[in-house]
């Protein structure tokens, strides 16, 4: 866990276009995130309800997330600072049900591929609206947006695509 005082570091280093964010919703995830010029890098925890119980019910996944976003084509909504599309890719460990990396370190890991856009309302506050796309690596694929889950197994047992609300 050295990158939690990392990231506290870049923070209180002097730089022209730096932004120290605390996200306190899942969009990337619940955590810090460093931001300079057009990259940021993040940490923190992210819930989905990526997977089912032995009832077929949905519930909730939490992942370790940790990653690097790119904000680009920036332009002031009236807040003053800069709202932007960003786009970001994570490696999330998840830490329990069907993603539990202590059970399986290939069946509890994978990276995260995040696509959406950063709305600058006012001083320090930003809300995000987007989507992700988680890939295991142990080939289990899904992806989630405003909504709705989609999961995709990739096992031929199952490999129907699901969507839940």
């Amino acid at each position: 866990m050295l990158l939690v005082p990392l990231l506290l570091l870049l923070a209180h280093t002097p730089g022209p276009d730096r932004e120290l964010m605390i996200h306190v919703f899942r969009a990337p995830s619940m955590g810090v995130e460093i931001r300079e010029g057009f990259l940021g890098l993040q940490l923190g925890l992210y819930p989905t309800a990526i997977d089912e119980n032995d009832e077929g019910e949905s519930r909730t996944t939490w992942f370790v997330k940790f990653g690097l976003a790119a904000y680009f084509l920036g332009f002031d909504t009236g807040s003053g600072r800069d709202s932007s599309p960003y786009v970001g890719l994570s490696l999330v460990q998840g830490l329990n049900n069907a993603w539990n990396v202590s059970d399986s370190i290939e069946h509890g890991s994978g990276l995260m591929l995040d696509v959406g856009f950063r709305w600058a309302v006012w001083r320090g506050l930003d809300l995000r609206l987007g989507g992700n796309l988680l890939v295991g690596f142990d080939g289990r694929v899904g992806a989630a947006r405003a909504g709705h889950q989609l999961e995709r197994a990739a096992s031929p047992v199952n490999g129907a695509a699901r969507m839940r609300h």
